[in-house]
């Protein structure tokens, strides 16, 4: 059977749209940040080192960039609160401000138990 062509209405995507957003999601969140253990016991041992080394280098920028994120956040919710802007409105931004509050303390005390945790 001959290959067929793909239908008109199906659009690649952009060569680097992937990249971009793997790429982004990479700088936020420790997504396939860590290997997943194989092998015979040396050899997971030795991965389980390398992933406590990536996590050691990683969790402090996780930490701030989600400090950061949440400070912006925090300031916005203030600033729309003395500027009374519709309670709705207030209320609807403190949900996404209180996860990355939560996200940035967890990152935090993290990267805190593995700097403090170091061989």
């Amino acid at each position: 059977m001959p290959p067929t062509a793909p239908s008109p209405d199906v659009q690649p995507a952009a060569p680097g749209a992937a990249g971009r957003d793997s790429l982004l999601k990479r700088y936020m969140l420790p997504v396939g940040l860590c290997d997943e253990p194989s092998g015979d016991i040396f050899l997971a041992h030795a991965m389980r080192r390398r992933n406590l080394d990536r996590l050691r280098r990683w969790m402090p920028h996780y930490a701030r960039v989600h400090g950061l994120l949440a400070l912006l956040m925090l300031g916005l919710c203030g600033t729309a609160e003395a500027s009374q802007v519709s309670g709705w409105l207030v209320a609807a931004a403190a949900v996404p401000t209180a996860g990355e509050v939560v996200l940035a303390a967890v990152f935090g005390c993290m990267a805190t138990v593995l700097h403090l945790g170091h061989d």
